[in-house]
């Protein structure tokens, strides 16, 4: 049902606007789960088309945010089954480990966390990116995913510890190269 005060597609504010305002935060989120730029602008620009074909069942623009987050997770999915290769790409945040100090324990640390996203199923990887990077609580990562809270924080509790372990990974050998 629609809320009679939320504005719809046919109002004020139109979809290429409502698009042109996600794109930037769209892109990151496609680069992150795909790994790459090409892909992910490749994955964007299909996620774009899809939506303007289906923008007609979009009911309201409040949601237009959530909706095509779907769409570009739908997309990125679709192009990690069909099997292409992931390419190294930064994560900024989500590399640093406090436990190690120095710019070679850094270094592991991040080609370790890398491999081990690298390696994630699309879906830990997905609940990963929209807890962590998008900052969403489980309940809207559930909605957004459409599946359940408790799937939700399984899936978070295994992306984290294989991420832990990857650290460990490289904190023992680190202790190792040193002795």
């Amino acid at each position: 049902m629609v809320d009679s005060r939320s504005p719809t597609m046919a109002d004020d504010r139109p979809f290429s606007e409502l698009l042109t305002a996600r794109l930037a935060t769209s892109y990151r989120l496609a680069t992150l789960i795909l790994r790459g730029q090409a892909d992910a602008e490749d994955a964007v620009h299909d996620a774009v088309i899809r939506a303007w074909q289906r923008r007609h069942g979009l009911r309201d623009a409040l949601q237009f945010g959530a909706w095509f987050d779907t769409i570009v997770l739908n997309v990125c999915r679709d192009r990690l089954r069909r099997g292409r290769r992931v390419r190294f790409t930064p994560l900024g945040e989500f590399t640093v480990a406090p436990s190690l100090t120095g710019p070679e324990s850094m270094a592991v640390t991040r080609d370790q966390l890398e491999r081990a996203f690298a390696e994630m199923p699309f879906d830990q990887r997905a609940v990963v990116v929209l807890r962590w990077w998008a900052d969403l609580p489980v309940a809207e990562i559930a909605r957004r995913l459409g599946i359940p809270e408790g799937t939700v924080k399984s899936r978070l509790h295994a992306a984290m510890a294989g991420l832990r372990g990857a650290i460990e990974s490289a904190e023992r050998r680190e202790d190792d190269h040193e002795r």
